[in-house]
C-alpha cells in the first residue's frame, strides 16, 4: 500500500515518489513483457505446426513420386530421401516436445529415430536385429540436429551393407560419454564373412551421397569419425565434445537482444 509519510521531510516524500513511480515502472513492464512472451509463443507454435505440415507434404509427394517410378534405382533413391525427411520430422518433434526448446535428451531422440528407419528399412523379406544403448545426454538442438541426421545416415547404409553366416543381420547404435563433456557414437553391423564386399565402398570414403552427408554432419557436431572393418563386422564411431547448454541459451539472448 501507499507509505504514511505526509508529515515527513521532504527527502522521504520524495523518497517515497519514486519508490512509488519506480513500482508502477515495474509493473507495468512486466505486462508488457509478459504480452510479448505470449506473442513470441503464439508465433513459435505457429512456426512448428507448419514447419510439421510442410515436412508431411514433402513425405507425401516423395510418396506419390515413388509409386509412380519405375527403376529400382529411382525407388531406391525416393525411399532414402523419405528417410531423411522422416528424421527431420522426428528431430522436429522431440525439439518441440522439449520443455524451452533450449535443450533435448538423447535417450528420448535417438531411439526414437532408429525405431522410425528400422520401421522404413525392413519387411518381410529383409529382418535386422537391432539394438540401442543411448546415455541420457542433454544436447543442444545445434548438436541434437547434426546428430540426428548422422543417425539416419549411417543407419541407412549399415541397414543396406548387413549381412550374416547365420540368422540374423545385427545392427547397434550406442551413444556413451567416455569422458565428462565427450560423447561417443557407435553404429556397428555384421558382415559375412562369405560377403563379396565386407567394407561398403561409400562409408569407407567412396564419393556417395551418403558418405558426402555422414562426413558433413560429423563437422557439424566438431567430431572425428574412424571406421573399424573387422572380419564378421563394420563399425563407424564419432567421437565429439559436447556443447554446453548454457552456451545455447546466451546464444538465444544474443539473438534475441538482436
Amino acid at each position: 500500500g501507499n507509505l504514511e509519510v505526509e508529515g515527513g521531510p521532504q527527502e522521504i516524500r520524495n523518497l517515497a515518489e519514486t519508490y512509488e513511480k519506480m513500482t508502477e515502472t515495474i509493473v507495468h513492464d512486466e505486462a508488457e513483457l509478459e504480452d510479448m512472451i505470449h506473442h513470441k509463443e503464439v508465433l513459435l507454435r505457429e512456426v512448428h505446426h507448419r514447419v510439421k505440415n510442410n515436412l508431411q507434404l514433402i513425405a507425401s509427394i516423395i510418396n506419390m513420386q515413388m509409386r509412380k517410378a519405375h527403376s529400382p534405382e529411382a525407388k531406391g533413391l525416393m525411399r532414402s530421401l523419405q528417410e531423411r525427411v522422416i528424421s527431420l520430422a522426428t528431430i522436429h518433434r522431440g525439439l518441440y516436445q522439449t520443455s524451452g526448446l533450449s535443450d533435448i535428451s538423447a535417450n528420448e531422440l535417438i531411439p526414437d529415430i532408429v525405431r522410425q528407419i528400422t520401421r522404413l528399412a525392413t519387411g518381410p523379406g529383409r529382418r535386422i536385429e537391432v539394438t540401442t544403448k543411448i546415455a541420457p545426454i542433454r544436447l543442444t538442438p545445434d548438436q541434437a540436429v547434426p546428430l540426428s541426421l548422422l543417425v539416419t545416415e549411417a543407419m541407412t547404409n549399415a541397414m543396406k551393407y548387413a549381412s550374416a553366416d547365420t540368422g540374423m543381420p545385427k545392427l547397434g547404435v550406442t551413444l556413451q560419454t567416455p569422458a565428462p563433456g565427450r560423447a561417443e557414437l557407435v553404429v556397428r553391423n555384421t558382415v559375412a564373412t562369405a560377403a563379396a564386399e565386407p567394407t561398403p565402398p561409400e562409408a569407407a570414403g567412396g564419393t556417395g551421397l551418403g558418405s558426402q552427408l555422414v562426413g558433413a554432419f560429423v563437422q557439424q557436431l566438431g567430431g572425428q569419425m574412424q571406421v573399424d572393418a573387422l572380419p564378421g563386422s563394420y563399425a563407424l564411431t564419432v567421437q565429439f565434445d559436447l556443447r554446453p547448454l548454457d552456451e545455447a541459451e546466451l546464444r538465444h539472448e544474443e539473438r534475441a537482444r538482436g
